[in-house]
């Protein structure tokens, strides 16, 4: 098969060298011996030693001259594998012979040749093709998933998108949003005997005593508060600057005093703050009953359509729609909103990062669960690589050869003779046997010919 052109490499020397050397280094370490030479040095030895005996007097007999016959043939064929063996790889003893250093002066066509070979006939699309067909990537798929580490590097994409959707929730155009939102739900909110209905029901469910220990204790606690008292002794000073500018005497002369107005405060917030925590652990508690009793009696004439109770509903929503200011609370509300996902999906074993792994996970698995579904995905799988390799196979050429061409061809030679270097050792040491039975076998003939 004769090489076909193939487009030139498309990515810098430096890279292909690198995986050179890396392919180059992982293979192991190369398996060396000295068997060719040590045949051959037999050879010398034997012909030295039976040409040296006939030669000082020993008498010629017959297993005399057979094995001199003998050593000098394996001498010959040992010379004749040395020389081809080293004709591969780089001119014998350094002399420029005709058809030696056959890989060096014909690497291009060598290189082509692997190029051809590997891309054309051992990864050719067909071979590739057949190969997909044999494999299902559902399954493939499936048991990548049981590695907790794999799922989490594949929701790795989906929490950064959610965390990128996380900042966009302050936002001012998102702010405005809920605000409208929760302004828009407030004025909706119906007011009617149903509702009255409804607000008699939660007044007396478990919810709502709840919720009024929750509020209670809340108050109390502001109740305790320094500042609370701060700000009521302010109120009252003011309110005696105020009647002692209506003309009044007495009680803004007592007021003034900062002693009187300490005592005052502390003993109101004292005494709320006890009643309230009281109430708030006390079910039968007379501030309790009242505040409840009073919101099951507002509920029951609503419930029953009192004008005046309906007309009083729809003026305090109202109010509370045209006074919430609730901007504010709500950008402060999104803004640790924001934080906590951020941070959340930020960690890998927090709970938000867990929860997506594990919905990604059970909605692959239960996609591929479905046997038709599995079959759609696994032909998508293989429709869609055969695609991609029929757009793309020259690439793997392209990488075969700019592997071999980053390789300098005194690399290329030692990296191929170091592989094959222990068998042709052999090689040499079958042509020294092989020349010195045959020279036995000729120097035998010519004995009996006479």
């Amino acid at each position: 098969m004769q090489p076909q052109p193939r487009p030139a490499p498309t990515t810098p020397p430096e890279a292909p060298a690198a995986r050179a050397r890396a392919i180059v280094g992982e293979a192991g370490a190369p398996r060396r011996n000295h068997v060719g030479t040590i045949s051959l040095a037999v050879a010398v030895a034997g012909v030295v030693g039976c040409r040296v005996a006939l030669a000082y007097g020993a008498a010629p007999t017959t297993w005399l001259t057979l094995a001199a016959a003998a050593f000098e043939a394996a001498l010959v064929g040992g010379l004749a594998d040395w020389f081809a063996v080293t004709a591969l790889f780089r001119h014998p003893l350094g002399l420029p012979i005709p058809h030696t250093a056959i890989i060096p002066a014909s690497r291009k066509r060598i290189v082509e040749g692997i190029v051809s070979m590997v891309e054309d006939e051992w990864l050719s699309p067909e071979v590739i093709g057949a190969r997909l067909d044999r494999v299902a990537p559902s399954g493939l798929v499936l048991d990548w998933l049981r590695d907790r580490t794999h799922v989490q590097r594949l929701g790795e994409p989906l929490r950064d998108l959610l965390g990128a959707l996380a900042r966009m929730l302050t936002e001012d155009e998102v702010v405005e949003f809920v605000d409208r939102a929760i302004q828009d739900q407030l004025q909706d909110l119906p007011i009617d005997p149903a509702a009255g209905r409804w607000l008699a029901q939660v007044v007396d469910s478990e919810s709502a005593a709840t919720a009024f220990e929750s509020v209670a204790s809340s108050l109390a606690n502001l109740a305790e508060r320094p500042r609370t008292a701060t700000q009521l002794q302010w109120w009252l000073d003011r309110g005696a600057r105020r009647l002692r500018a209506e003309g009044r005497r007495l009680v803004p002369l007592v007021l003034r005093r900062k002693v009187v107005q300490r005592k005052i405060v502390d003993a109101a917030c004292s005494y709320a703050s006890s009643e309230l925590r009281s109430a708030a652990g006390d079910r039968e508690h007379p501030l309790r009953v009242l505040i409840l009793d009073a919101v099951r009696g507002y509920a029951a004439r609503v419930a029953a359509a009192d004008p005046r109770a309906l007309a009083q509903a729809a003026r305090l929503r109202q109010a509370v729609v045209e006074s919430l200011e609730s901007t504010p609370i709500v950008r402060d509300m999104l803004t640790q909103l924001r934080a906590r996902l951020e941070h959340d999906l930020a960690e890998p074993e927090g709970y938000l990062a867990g929860l997506v792994d594990r919905q990604l996970r059970a909605g692959i698995v239960e996609l591929l669960d479905d046997p038709g579904r599995r079959s759609a995905f696994d032909d998508w799988v293989r429709r869609t690589a055969q695609d991609l390799l029929r757009r793309h196979h020259h690439q793997i050429g392209i990488t075969v050869r700019e592997n071999l061409e980053a390789l300098e061809t005194d690399a290329l030679v030692a990296q191929i003779e170091d592989r094959v270097g222990a068998d042709l050792q052999f090689i040499r040491l079958n042509g020294a046997v092989v020349g010195g039975l045959i020279g036995l076998l000729l120097a035998a003939a010519r004995l009996l010919a006479g």
